[in-house]
């Protein structure tokens, strides 16, 4: 099953969450009139019994009515209002669980440990390196939170970075990557914001009896005949807080139901990124010695999202430890080693490795045993190779990509035309005279091969930019435009590697919006693709007879016959950006054919330029759509 496929099925099971939603709120309807209704009948001094035989006679159905619409709107504005919560990405779960952002610059040597393996990962995948907040938690236990590729978090407990080895670590981030790409990071955010609208009112009673307990007059006169008018405020407070309850019971039901199996797939995927099961299964194994449980207030709103249950609760959201480690080793005997007597995690990944040629055989059978799919397109040579680039890079690039100052400028130099020396010079003296000082030491080592590793230099610099405030990044972000537009031209490769940087540190900051899903079809966006494929093939064909006839392939490949070809003298920037801005709003499904098609039509010369390459990033980043491997850094 691909990434598209996956995602469809995500897609699938918010129509099931729909419906499990549905049927709490109509239970909470029934329960909240049955309650109501007792409260009234109770007041005006009618027998219980003789009231529910027909209610009808002492209470206009109109009045019913509204109290069912009451609860439907208490509801639908309790879920909305924490959807919105979430426009700002993955952060604010983060925060919620009192997590703090990590940088390189702070990190002790574990925390760089933690923050190389996502950077890895994420660059081994193709998608925007997410921001990693640390939770102060000795509990094991990392969660991914995100609407898209670009405001994606990962949250790691404290005990997770400190009783983990690299390998294990590995494991527990690959498992949270496997999330990302199988659509479950959305769906547990809709799940949140669901589950927030259900227990609403039970947080309403629970506001009402505090209120209550703090007023000494509301309890006096509570304490006196019930016919006091705290007395039936302290009631009805009570009454909510109780249907609460019910809130409670369907919350964590829908929860089992949706995460569990998933829990399932994230495992076995984590083992076929990093080949290696006992990678996973020790960060298992070490849960089951220490504890996953996490004592944030907020833990219990998103026991969902963790890699391991989080909470205690009356239905499990997570399956058992044992199952989850016998379906990776099916080999396992059941004991859970006493790690408190074990060696460090260094001696421990040392000894994991020399067990690695003795498991061969059984690495083979575990990925059998989990069935495993072939769910994303990375893979323990793709990591291994990243992290063989990234070694390959000059240390002193490296070290400057870490600070927010550095990657500043490193990625400036990415733009720098030598013809334009003095006005760029200038400009930066004029602007920002430590950034200039910066910059003047990476124009003088020269580093002339890094256009070549843009993307991937960009991608490590991302961290450093997400720390900037919103006013350094709009001085940046000036900087960049002008750099980029000194010689009254942008190119495919400026506009692409600006793209890459603007959106995802933009998303982080809050200051761009991810557009809304709004085409449905090709032919809602016909001229914008025309404007699109025929820029792509004039960029393969000097020779319009042949930029045509790759045109023509195209179309053909994605089944969009309707498609015209446009000449050169019709396209311009301005229209290739009002292109891109619709291309952005398309569905998932449209999004997949106009995808294939800009892969197709880059490769049908048999080659993939630098600047093809990095157009093919923005475009997977425009789409959320994780990269093919033969287009990876």
């Amino acid at each position: 099953m691909n990434f598209f496929e996956h995602q469809k099925k995500a897609r699938q099971q918010t129509f099931y969450l729909i419906v499990l939603f549905v049927l709490a709120v109509v239970t909470l309807i029934i329960v909240t009139l049955l309650f109501l209704m007792g409260l009234y009948a109770t007041s005006a001094d009618i027998p219980l019994d003789v009231f529910f035989l027909n209610p009808l006679a002492y209470m206009q159905s109109t009045t019913i009515f509204k109290i069912a619409l009451i609860v439907i709107a208490v509801v639908a504005a309790g879920s909305i209002y924490k959807y919105i919560s979430f426009f700002s990405g993955g952060k604010n779960v983060a925060i919620a669980l009192g997590g703090k952002q990590l940088n390189y610059n702070s990190a002790t040597a574990q925390e760089r440990v933690l923050l190389n393996v996502v950077e890895e990962m994420s660059i081994a995948s193709g998608i925007s390196v997410p921001t990693v907040y640390v939770l102060e938690e000795d509990a094991i236990n990392a969660f991914a939170a995100g609407l898209t590729f670009d405001d994606t978090v990962i949250g790691v407990t404290r005990g997770t970075i400190e009783k983990l080895n690299r390998n294990e670590l590995q494991g527990v981030i690959a498992h949270e990557f496997s999330h990302i790409f199988n659509g479950d990071m959305r769906l547990n955010l809709q799940l949140a914001a669901v589950l927030h609208g259900i227990l609403l009112i039970g947080l309403i009673g629970r506001v009402i009896l505090r209120s209550m307990s703090r007023s000494s007059s509301a309890i006096r006169s509570s304490s006196g005949k019930k016919g006091n008018g705290g007395f039936y405020i302290l009631v009805l407070g009570a009454g909510l807080f109780i249907i609460g309850y019910a809130g409670i019971f369907f919350g964590s039901l829908i929860k089992a139901n949706v995460s569990r199996k998933r829990e399932y797939l994230a495992d076995a995927t984590a083992v076929q990124y990093t080949r290696y099961p006992q990678g996973i299964s020790g960060a298992l194994k070490k849960i089951a010695h220490y504890s996953s449980r996490l004592q944030a207030p907020t833990a219990e709103t998103y026991s969902h999202f963790y890699f391991a249950e989080g909470i205690s609760s009356f239905w499990a959201t997570h399956p058992p430890l044992q199952e989850r480690i016998k379906k990776i080793e099916p080999w396992w005997n059941g004991e859970i080693p006493d790690y408190s007597k074990s060696k460090s995690s260094d001696q421990e990944e040392i000894k994991d490795k020399q067990k690695e040629k003795e498991k061969k055989q059984h690495i083979a059978q575990g990925v059998i045993a989990t069935s495993m799919m072939h769910v994303g397109e990375v893979s323990e040579e793709e990591v291994e190779q990243v992290q063989s680039d990234i070694q390959s890079l000059d240390s002193k690039i490296l070290n400057r990509l870490n600070d927010p100052l550095g990657a500043q400028a490193v990625i400036l130099f990415l733009f720098y035309d030598t013809k334009y020396k003095k006005e760029l010079f200038a400009i930066l003296q004029e602007e920002n005279r430590y950034l200039l000082l910066e910059f003047v030491n990476v124009v003088r080592e020269q580093h002339v091969a890094l256009e070549k590793q843009s993307a991937l230099i960009v991608s490590l610099g991302l961290n450093a930019l997400k720390s900037l405030s919103i006013e350094q990044y709009q001085h940046f972000k000036t900087i960049l435009a002008t750099f980029i537009e000194i010689d009254n031209n942008i190119s495919l490769f400026e506009w692409s590697l600006q793209y890459i940087i603007q959106r995802p540190v933009e998303i982080h900051l809050g200051l761009r919006n991810v557009p809304k899903s709004g085409h449905n079809h090709l032919g809602a966006i016909k001229n914008e693709l025309e404007t699109l494929f025929s820029m792509l093939a004039q960029a393969q064909y000097d020779d319009e007879v042949e930029a045509k006839k790759a045109f023509d392939k195209t179309k053909k490949a994605i089944y969009a016959g309707a498609l015209e070809y446009r000449p050169r003298e019709q396209i311009n920037h301005n229209l290739f950006i009002k292109s891109i801005q619709a291309i952005e709003a398309v569905k998932p499904g449209v999004a997949e054919r106009i995808f294939e098609g800009v892969l197709y039509i880059v490769k049908i010369d048999g080659e993939v330029s630098a600047t093809e390459n990095t157009f093919v990033h923005a475009i997977a980043q425009l789409m959320q759509v994780p990269l093919p491997r033969e287009f990876k850094l």
